[in-house]
């Protein structure tokens, strides 16, 4: 029984290492002074194209976008060749697909942290990252921002990424409040053509 209890400490205590190491509080915890995020993945994501690149996902200490936390995707073709662009916040996910004009696309799923302004806390954000490939390190990905945390796997179809999020929040004194959901519509081009609560 004594380590069951040590192993329960133990996980706990990886657990709240890894949300102070990314700056994020806890699941869902999108209450005041709190900084909510989505759940980090076990393993970088990884995708590759019909070339043999691979497209993989990591976090970006050398320097930030426009927020305190940023990722790198980087291309590494079957030679070894690199070419890397930076985004803003935790990538969690990476998919491939094509645009309405059959281009081959990649789709970056983001969690960006609360952004506080004047003293009062931010709320925590979906961020959709669209890029044309193959790509080098001066293209500029298209963002789309969404509302809601706990992003699904976006699904490509017919030209356009299907994707959830939803969001709870918190009082001050740490009650869970109420939930909202979202399914989104999105197109390449960065324009949301659905939005639906549920």
């Amino acid at each position: 029984m004594k380590k069951i209890y040590v192993l329960a400490a133990l996980m706990a205590g990886l657990l709240i290492f890894g949300q102070q190491a990314f700056g994020f509080g806890g699941p869902g915890d999108s209450g005041p002074g709190s900084s909510a995020m989505m759940p980090l993945p076990m393993k970088p994501p990884i995708v590759t194209g019909s070339d043999g690149t691979a497209y993989v996902e990591s976090v970006n200490t050398a320097g930030t976008v426009s927020g305190s936390l940023t990722s790198n995707i980087t291309a590494i073709t079957s030679s070894g060749a690199k070419q890397a662009i930076a985004v803003n916040g935790k990538v969690m996910s990476l998919v491939m697909g094509k645009d309405t004009s059959s281009r081959d696309t990649l789709v970056a799923v983001a969690g960006v942290p609360p952004q506080s302004t004047n003293s009062t806390p931010g709320s925590p954000s979906t961020v959709l990252y669209f890029v044309s490939l193959p790509f080098n390190q001066s293209a500029t990905p298209v963002s789309v921002s969404l509302d809601g945390m706990n992003a699904s796997e976006p699904v490509f179809v017919n030209g356009f990424v299907y994707i959830t999020t939803s969001s709870l929040t918190f009082s001050n004194s740490g009650t869970p409040g109420s939930q909202t959901s979202y399914l989104y519509i999105v197109g390449t081009n960065g324009s949301i053509v659905s939005q639906v609560a549920y």
